[in-house]
């Protein structure tokens, strides 16, 4: 009964003070999620946008909103069909260079003098949602006869060697070979002693790039692609080619933006547990961790292994909109390696006191039990009462990296291009000279405080006029600052000290995938974070969007 009356209490303030998701858009009735009616969520409800001057500039901003590139199409006469209930927006009057359908003038919510038949539709560029898989990285330790040796070996003249590739015990084919050529490679001669019975086992999906490796040691070059990567590796591996091993990290870095199927990514792990490589461990599980919630929606999660997702979970790198969504990922992959239930280890990785209260209110699985009343203890005492927890058990009560509202501002990709093409975007139907935005998060992520608010600014700079506008010199271009403009001053001292921010900036590459984390380093969250000119994975666009995320937490010490 105190557990119940004590989440009551907890809902009721955050639905007193919750921000409004007037920001929610969705297409329904379409074939695929790049067409449909346009459907707004205002007040608690979904409603429909009418077609009166609805038009392609309406239709850019619907499908940048949604994250497509932009519209084909401006539909109106319920053309995926009627919709029900509100009819929330009507005479809509944007441009097409605004970060969302708010930002558009229009006569306020509700006012129309439309139908349902009148509901407004897009179509929107559905580029593939595979990514160029075509790059490659080309590897070139340089040797003064690289052409002609690699003629040499592509003429398979002279050969005094076969090497036998080895697939499930069976060899499939040789490569003719001259043993001089590969005897000049020390790593190779150190590896395998005994040329006389050269061989190499691969797996069948790797057999067709042993040649590659062998014209390797002969030119030192060698083409590696994201489908190629991880069988080149490995074979260089399984040869000791030091020089080419060596170069793991960067081809790395390179391919795993490139699979939004994520079944790539997955070899290159395999392979960097395979090698005990660390570094190469940890250079892959941060780009898992950035790009979590992309990888929980792909095909290839509930294929992961135990030991993967339980690195994953074990973060605080993880970017994802919030704790509701690793737990809701977690459900699925254990429902398909056929388990009723999570298994403890991995339960216990999951920050139940960083689970929205709303969201702690709907879980009613019994293993959830202790989570939740951790989680409601969170949200509903004060610091004083949760200072042995605090210390104990820090990892629990320490946020990953959450994007959902309230807690983050994003400057788009299409509103910096638009700023950088026209000298402007636009913001509630108003012209924008600099990316400079206001917005207000609660202090604390704790319910408690829900009534407490802190107003941020945040700015991106991208050129020096922006950077002399502030009197400030910027050694490297673009920058974005997050400082506090406003906060709560209703707050005893001894409660707001023990309140500090660890912001972080995450940067993506089209909206699509993070390529970059980097960090607002005063505890105060008054910053300044120059981007680096390369970014942790390329982005081959250079379509950048920066979100900054506001991450409180208590100090305990």
């Amino acid at each position: 009964m105190k557990e119940n009356t004590l989440l009551l209490c907890i809902l009721f303030l955050n639905v007193c003070l919750s921000t409004g998701e007037e920001d929610f858009i969705r297409l329904t009735g379409g074939q695929d999620h790049s067409e449909g009616r346009v459907e707004i969520f205002y007040d608690g409800a979904w409603g429909t946008v009418c077609d009166d001057d609805w038009d392609i500039n309406d239709a850019h901003v619907v499908c940048h909103q949604l994250g497509f590139p932009g519209a084909t199409e401006a539909l109106a006469s319920s053309a995926f069909g009627n919709g029900d209930g509100n009819i929330w927006m009507d005479n809509l009057g944007c441009i097409g260079t605004e970060l969302n359908l708010l930002y558009c003038p229009f006569p306020g919510w509700g006012i129309h003098n439309c139908g349902h038949s009148e509901d407004a539709s897009v179509r929107c560029k559905n580029e593939p949602t595979i990514r160029n898989l075509s790059h490659e990285y080309d590897l070139d330790h340089n040797a003064s006869l690289s052409h002609q040796l690699g003629e040499l070996f592509d003429s398979g003249r002279d050969c005094d060697l076969n090497i036998a590739v080895v697939v499930d015990n069976d060899t499939i084919e040789t490569i003719c070979a001259h043993r001089l050529i590969l005897s000049l490679n020390p790593d190779l001669k150190s590896s395998q002693p005994d040329f006389s019975s050269l061989s190499i086992d691969v797996t069948s999906d790797c057999s067709q790039y042993v040649n590659n490796l062998v014209r390797y040691i002969y030119t030192r070059k060698i083409k590696v692609t994201l489908s190629s990567a991880h069988c080149i590796l490995k074979m260089a591996s399984n040869w000791g080619l030091t020089e080419l091993q060596n170069k793991a990290t960067d081809i790395f870095r390179l391919f795993l933006p490139e699979d939004p199927t994520f079944q790539s990514q997955n070899s290159l792990y395999e392979y960097s547990v395979f090698t005990g490589d660390e570094a190469l461990q940890e250079v892959c599980l941060r780009y898992l961790a950035w790009n979590c919630e992309a990888l929980i929606r792909s095909p290839a999660w509930e294929t992961l292994p135990f030991d993967l997702v339980e690195a994953l979970l074990s973060r605080s790198d993880l970017v994802v909109s919030d704790e509701t969504v690793i737990l809701s990922g977690l459900e699925s992959w254990a429902a398909a390696q056929g388990n009723t239930t999570i298994p403890e280890v991995l339960l216990k990785l999951i920050r139940f006191p960083m689970i929205p209260a709303e969201d702690l209110y709907t879980l009613d699985r019994s293993q959830y039990h202790a989570g939740k009343l951790q989680g409601f203890q969170f949200n509903a005492l004060p610091f004083t009462m949760l200072i042995n927890d605090l210390t104990e058990e820090q990892n629990v009560y320490s946020p990953r990296i959450y994007t959902g509202r309230p807690w983050t501002f994003t400057f788009s990709y299409f509103n910096i291009k638009a700023h950088k093409d026209f000298g402007f975007y636009t913001f509630h139907g108003q012209h924008i000279n600099n990316l400079t935005s206001d917005f207000q998060t609660p202090i604390h992520n704790s319910a408690y405080f829900t009534f407490h608010n802190i107003f941020w600014r945040t700015r991106l700079f991208v050129s020096d006029e922006d950077c002399l506008s502030e009197n400030m010199t910027c050694p490297s271009l673009p920058a974005v600052s997050l400082k506090i403009e406003v906060k709560s001053r209703d707050l005893p001292s001894e409660t707001e000290e023990r309140i500090h921010y660890s912001n972080r900036l995450v940067i993506k590459c089209e909206g699509k995938y993070v390529v970059h984390v980097d960090e607002f380093n005063a505890v105060d969250g008054e910053n300044l974070v120059f981007v680096p000119s390369t970014t942790e994975h390329p982005c081959h666009s250079n379509l950048f969007s920066y979100k900054v995320v506001v991450r409180p937490q208590y100090l305990t010490n």
